[in-house]
């Protein structure tokens, strides 16, 4: 698609707007602020004039587009079907054109084109740590010892310890199914997160699709997914990031991809169709994409989940946005969650409302995240239950912060951790019975 197909596309979608105010009703920026020019009718209407040329894109223009969770919730709602969250991407890429990245963020984004350094990095981050942040008595993270406000840190954001083997480095590329006949072979995509601060959850699903028969490569080559990068309107670098994980994948035989990563598995399975479209390795995208599969949805279609053990937990589910409005992922882990045996689950009021987190949204707008997830918490804590589970690890740090700053009990766990521990429930008793 050249720039005249381009924006030809953004007027016919811009001009769908009809400015009927649903959007104030589900946005959480706007429930938070109670500003106008937070919703989405309002940046359609500034997208309009910027094309219309009666607005520059000033770096005041730039923050309008930037203040947006990208939730998907106003696109969802919309009665005419405006795609605000492609045109609040559209936005921040010609702003970015014209105005540039942060500096902060153009350094991070710069340093995920170069695989192997910043793989170094996070290692050698992870290793002085202890330097930058102090970790909490309970073991639930760290706090910064020193304002970072580049990186979009204060000394109250309380984040999870890196750690200093990262998931790739635990697990060979190449792992083998636990039972005597294989059913075929899953592509694991880890992403970011999962490798560099929440590894067990990484864990758990390995050992859930090797002990359901399946073998499972992980490819070397695979990066950041790009989404932190094509959001924030580097498209250059999301393209990048996008090429690079299409070529690994691509060189590895299977018969399934499976994310446990709500923004890698959404970037995996649609975003990227809008930022390779002048790609040539579009064709192999689209191939690519029919095959991906949130370990939920993995779960549900091709384990046993009639060997799932007694967990006597009581749980509540969170949403994420990437995963529910980006995936169409709801139903699979709430069925999972409700099979277990001895498993309580109860749901939340709104368990489908962003959480705040919004990747980089809440560094850079860390109070306004803070004020949107307490609305989260409020309805987490009015469940009475012990644990929420998610499937989203930006929507957990964002989340275990929150209910750690307000000393609550409750805990947060992914859903493949919780599957997992079932699994183990039952192969305990059997060992027993044994």
């Amino acid at each position: 698609m050249n720039q005249t197909e381009r924006r030809r596309v953004i007027e016919q979608e811009v001009i769908k707007c009809s400015r009927c105010g649903t959007c104030r009703s589900i946005c959480p920026v706007f429930l938070a602020e109670n500003n106008e020019n937070t919703t989405a009718r309002s940046k359609n209407r500034m997208m309009e004039a910027v094309l219309e040329g009666d607005v520059e894109l000033t770096p005041g223009v730039q923050e309008r587009f930037e203040k947006c969770l990208l939730c998907k919730a106003c696109k969802a709602h919309c009665g005419s079907g405006v795609a605000t969250d492609k045109l609040i991407m559209e936005g921040r890429a010609a702003a970015v054109a014209h105005n540039g990245l942060s500096p902060a963020k153009k350094m991070a984004f710069t340093g995920l084109r170069y695989r192997k350094l910043f793989d170094l990095g996070l290692r050698t981050g992870a290793l002085f740590q202890n330097l930058i942040f102090k970790k909490l008595p309970d073991g639930r993270g760290c706090v910064p010892r020193i304002l970072l406000p580049g990186a979009g840190l204060n000394q109250r954001r309380i984040m999870p310890n890196m750690t200093t083997n990262p998931l790739r480095s635990r697990l060979p590329k190449f792992i083998k199914a636990k039972t005597p006949v294989s059913k075929g072979r899953v592509l694991f995509f880890t992403g970011c997160m999962l490798n560099y601060m929440y590894p067990e959850p990484g864990e758990a699903v390995v050992s859930i699709l090797t002990r359901n028969g399946w073998d499972v490569v992980i490819p070397e080559e695979q990066c950041c997914c790009g989404t932190p990068a094509f959001t924030s309107g580097d498209v250059e670098t999301g393209r990048f990031l996008a090429e690079q994980n299409i070529k690994a994948i691509s060189a590895e035989k299977h018969d399934h991809i499976v994310t446990a990563c709500a923004s890698c598995g959404a970037a995996l399975k649609h975003e990227y169709k809008h930022i390779l479209d002048n790609s040539s390795l579009l064709s192999t995208w689209q191939e690519i994409s029919t095959k991906v599969l949130d370990i939920s949805q993995f779960v549900l279609k091709y384990c046993d989940l009639s060997k799932l053990g007694k967990l006597p937990f009581k749980v509540t589910y969170h949403d994420p946005c990437h995963l529910v409005r980006g995936m169409n992922v709801s139903s699979e882990p709430r069925e999972i969650l409700k099979s277990i045996p001895g498993l309580k689950f109860v749901e939340m009021k709104d368990a489908n409302r962003c959480c705040g987190a919004g990747g980089s949204f809440s560094a850079v707008y860390y109070e306004l995240s803070r004020k949107i997830n307490d609305k989260k918490l409020d309805n987490v804590e009015d469940t009475g239950m012990d644990y929420l589970v998610t499937g989203c690890s930006s929507c957990r740090m964002h989340i275990t912060d929150g209910l750690t700053q307000r000393n609550s009990s409750v805990k947060v766990l992914h859903t493949a951790e919780v599957i997992n521990m079932a699994y183990d429930a039952a192969s305990r008793k059997e060992g027993k019975a044994c």
